[in-house]
C-alpha cells in the first residue's frame, strides 16, 4: 500500500514537471458548471488562492482565446459522444499572457446527474513556439534556397575538416557528379578543371583551396570572391565564386555566379557612356566653333553699317557716294539679318517650337522670285543661273512659301558662294507623279560648277554647326546651320533632301517635296506698292518704344498722306485713345514688348474700355514676336493682324489697304 502511494507521489510529481494539471468538469441542469483542479492544475491556471469549483470553471472558460470556443465546445461534445477527445487552444494567462494548452479527457459514464468529464491540462507554449520557430526556419532556409537557385548557377557545401565537398545546386552542363559527400580534390581533377579555362585553372583553384579558406577564416572574413572564366554552353563566361564562411570553423559555402550578361550590360553602357561624351565634346567643340565665327560672322556686316553710316554723314552732299553707302549699309543689314534668323529658326528646330504656316502661292511666280533674289549675287561674281522647267502642269499650290523659298535661297546662296567666277547654276524643276489628284509632288533639283565638297565632308553636312574645312572658304561667312535648317524644314513639310558632290566638280542637291493643289479658281494678288495707297485724311496711331523703329515705321506710313500720331509705350497710347474722338483712329500699331505697359495689355485695356469704337478699331501687331504662338496670342489679346519686323513696305500697303481703303 505504501508502495502505491510512492508511485501515486512519484506520478504527480512527474506530472507537475511536465506541467501537466488533472481536472474533472461536472455540468447538471440547473447548477453552474464546476472544475475541480489538482494542485499543478491550480498553478497552471493562475490561481493562487483556494476558489470554490464554480469560479475554478468559470476562470478557466473565460480565458480561452475567443475564437477556440467552437474547438473546445466541439470537443467536450467528441468526449460524451465517443468516450474520449484531445485539444490544443491558445489561453490566456493572469499572469504569462497568451500560452498554449493541450487538453485531453474521457467522458465518466458513471455520473448519473448530469455530465462528468475527467481530463488533464497541460502547458506546451515551448513545444508550440518552437515547432512553430522551427516552420518559419524552413520557411526562410527554402526562400534562401530559391533565392540561390535564382541567384547562383552552381552551389557547393565544403568540409574543410574531412576535405569534402557536397553538390547543393550543380551546373547543368556537367554529369554525373557524386551524390552526397566526395573527396574536394576529385571535384577539382575530374570536374572543375574540364571547364574552368586552362590559363586561369592553377590560379582559381589556389584561390579556391582549403588552405586559403583556413587563412581567411583566421583573419576573420565571412565572405570572399573572386572572378574567373568557366566555360557555358562553348564559350567562356565570367563568373563570380562567392565563398561564404559564416564563422563556422568546418565547413563553408561555395556559389558560383554567372556574369556574363552583367558584363556585356556594363560594357554596353561604359560604351554608351563614352559615345555620349565624346559627342557633348563634339558638341561643345562645335558650338565654341560656332560662336567664335559667328562673332567674326556677326561683327563683318555690323562694321560694314557702323563704317558706312559714317562714311554717309561725311558726304552727304555726294548723292552718289550716299546711295552707295546706303545700298551696301542695306545688304549688310539682310545679311546680319539672315544670320540671327538662323540662329533663331535652328533654336525653334531643336526645342520642337517651329510650326508652318500654309497658304496659297503659285510656283512659277517663286521660281521667277527666287532667281531675282540670287541673281543680283550671281552677276558679280559673273555667274549663269539656267533655269528647266519638266512637265509643270499643276503650279497653283498651297503651302509654307516662305519656308520653301528659305530652303531654295539657302542652297543657292550657297551654290553662289562657293562657285568660283564665271561658273554655272542650274535649277531644273519638275513635277512627279503624286498618285492623289488633290496632291502634287513635286522634285526641285540644284546643281553647280563648285568647288564641290568631300566625302568626309558630306557625312556631316546636315549636323549642326558642320563646315568643311577649306582654306578656299575661311572668308565666306556663314553659321553652319543653312543646310541642318534646310533639312528640318524639308522634313517638316513630309519631303526628302539628298546631295551629290565631289571636290573640284561641284555639288547637286535634290529636293522632293508635296504640295497640296488649289482646286479653285481664286486670283492670287501681287503686294501693292505704299506710294501707290492712298489713305489721305486718315488717322493712324502709331506705338512703339524703339526710337528708329519708330521713325521708320512713321516715315513709311506718312507717304500714303495719313497723320500719324505716335506713343512709346502702351500706357501712353492707351491714354491717347482715350483723349481722342470717338472714331478718330482708323488704324492703330502695336508692339508688343515695351515698357510701362506692353502691347497685349493694352490691347485688352482699348477693348474692354468701353468706347463705341473699342472694339471696332483695327490694331495691328507690329513685333520681332515672329513664331506661329505668337501670332495667336496677338489675336487672343483681340489683334486684327500681325506683321513681323522688320516691317517691309509693302506689307504695309496691304495693311492699309485691307484695314483703311476698303472700310472707308
Amino acid at each position: 500500500m505504501i508502495g502505491m502511494i510512492q508511485d501515486i507521489s512519484t506520478m504527480h510529481d512527474v506530472l507537475h514537471e511536465s506541467k501537466t494539471g488533472l481536472w474533472i468538469i461536472e455540468i447538471e441542469d440547473g447548477r453552474q458548471p464546476r472544475m475541480f483542479a489538482d494542485q499543478t492544475m491550480m498553478e497552471l491556471l493562475g490561481l493562487k488562492t483556494v476558489v470554490t469549483p464554480e469560479k475554478c470553471y468559470e476562470h478557466w472558460y473565460e480565458r480561452i482565446a475567443g475564437e477556440y470556443y467552437p474547438v473546445v465546445n466541439a470537443c467536450v461534445e467528441e468526449m460524451v459522444k465517443t468516450g474520449r477527445a484531445e485539444v490544443q487552444y491558445p489561453w490566456y494567462h493572469p499572469d504569462l499572457g497568451k500560452i498554449y494548452i493541450r487538453c485531453g479527457g474521457v467522458a465518466d459514464r458513471t455520473y448519473s446527474k448530469g455530465m462528468r468529464l475527467r481530463g488533464y491540462h497541460q502547458n506546451v507554449t515551448d513545444t508550440t513556439v518552437m515547432r512553430r520557430e522551427k516552420e518559419k526556419l524552413e520557411e526562410l532556409n527554402q526562400e534562401i534556397v530559391g533565392s540561390l537557385y535564382n541567384l547562383f548557377f552552381a552551389v557547393y557545401r565544403i568540409d574543410i575538416e574531412k576535405g569534402t565537398i557536397c553538390a547543393i545546386r550543380v551546373p547543368g552542363d556537367v554529369q554525373e557528379i557524386p551524390q552526397g559527400d566526395f573527396p574536394y580534390e576529385s571535384f577539382w581533377n575530374d570536374y572543375a578543371s574540364q571547364n574552368f579555362h586552362p590559363d586561369y585553372i592553377e590560379e582559381i583553384r589556389e584561390e579556391l583551396s582549403i588552405a586559403h579558406f583556413r587563412s581567411l577564416m583566421a583573419e576573420g572574413n565571412e565572405r570572399y570572391a573572386v572572378e574567373s572564366l568557366r566555360k557555358v554552353d562553348g564559350e567562356y563566361h565570367s563568373i563570380s565564386c562567392n565563398v561564404y564562411l559564416g564563422g563556422k570553423k568546418s565547413w563553408v559555402l561555395l556559389a558560383l555566379q554567372d556574369l556574363h550578361e552583367q558584363k556585356k550590360k556594363d560594357e554596353e553602357s561604359r560604351r554608351a557612356l563614352k559615345e555620349a561624351y565624346e559627342m557633348a565634346q563634339k558638341a561643345n567643340e562645335a558650338k565654341s566653333d560656332f560662336l567664335s565665327k559667328m562673332s567674326h560672322d556677326i561683327r563683318t556686316p555690323l562694321n560694314a553699317v557702323l563704317g558706312m553710316t559714317e562714311l554717309a554723314r561725311l558726304h552727304m552732299d555726294d548723292r552718289e557716294k550716299l546711295e552707295n553707302a546706303l545700298d551696301k549699309i542695306s545688304s549688310s543689314s539682310q545679311l546680319l539679318l539672315g544670320l540671327v534668323n538662323e540662329v533663331l529658326d535652328m533654336s525653334r528646330i531643336e526645342t520642337g517650337n517651329y510650326e508652318l504656316q500654309d497658304g496659297r502661292f503659285n510656283l512659277d511666280n517663286l521660281i521667277e522670285e527666287l532667281i531675282c533674289l540670287i541673281m543680283p549675287q550671281a552677276e558679280v561674281r559673273k555667274q549663269k543661273i539656267h533655269l528647266e522647267k519638266k512637265e509643270l502642269t499643276h503650279v497653283r499650290v498651297i503651302g509654307d512659301n516662305s519656308r520653301i523659298n528659305q530652303i531654295f535661297m539657302n542652297i543657292m546662296s550657297n551654290a553662289c558662294k562657293y562657285t568660283p567666277e564665271g561658273g554655272d547654276i542650274y535649277i531644273t524643276v519638275s513635277e512627279l507623279p503624286s498618285g492623289n489628284k488633290e496632291v502634287g509632288r513635286y522634285q526641285f533639283v540644284f546643281r553647280d560648277t563648285g568647288i564641290g565638297m568631300s566625302e568626309e565632308f558630306l557625312q556631316h553636312i546636315f549636323e549642326p554647326f558642320s563646315r568643311a574645312n577649306d582654306s578656299r572658304i575661311s572668308k565666306i561667312s556663314g553659321t553652319g546651320l543653312g543646310m541642318v535648317i534646310t533639312q528640318s524644314l524639308v522634313q517638316m513639310m513630309g519631303g526628302e533632301i539628298t546631295v551629290k558632290s565631289r571636290l573640284g566638280e561641284g555639288s547637286c542637291f535634290t529636293v522632293v517635296i508635296g504640295l497640296k493643289l488649289q482646286m479653285d479658281e481664286a486670283e492670287e494678288e501681287s503686294l501693292p506698292d505704299i506710294q501707290e495707297v492712298d489713305c489721305s485724311g486718315a488717322h493712324i496711331l502709331l506705338v512703339e518704344d524703339n526710337e528708329i523703329n519708330r521713325e521708320i515705321a512713321a516715315e513709311m506710313l506718312q507717304m500714303t498722306g495719313a497723320v500719324i500720331d505716335t506713343a512709346e509705350n502702351g500706357q501712353e497710347a492707351f491714354e491717347r485713345f482715350l483723349d481722342s474722338p470717338t472714331g478718330y483712329y482708323q488704324m492703330i500699331f502695336m508692339d508688343i514688348q515695351m515698357p510701362v505697359m506692353n502691347g497685349y495689355d493694352c490691347v485688352k485695356a482699348i477693348r474692354s474700355s468701353g468706347r463705341g469704337d473699342a472694339e471696332s478699331v483695327p490694331v495691328i501687331a507690329m513685333t520681332a514676336n515672329a513664331f506661329a504662338e505668337d501670332v495667336i496670342m496677338s489675336a487672343q489679346a483681340g489683334m486684327n493682324e500681325h506683321l513681323a519686323k522688320p516691317i517691309k513696305s509693302s506689307q504695309l500697303a496691304e495693311i492699309l489697304q485691307k484695314w483703311v481703303l476698303r472700310r472707308s
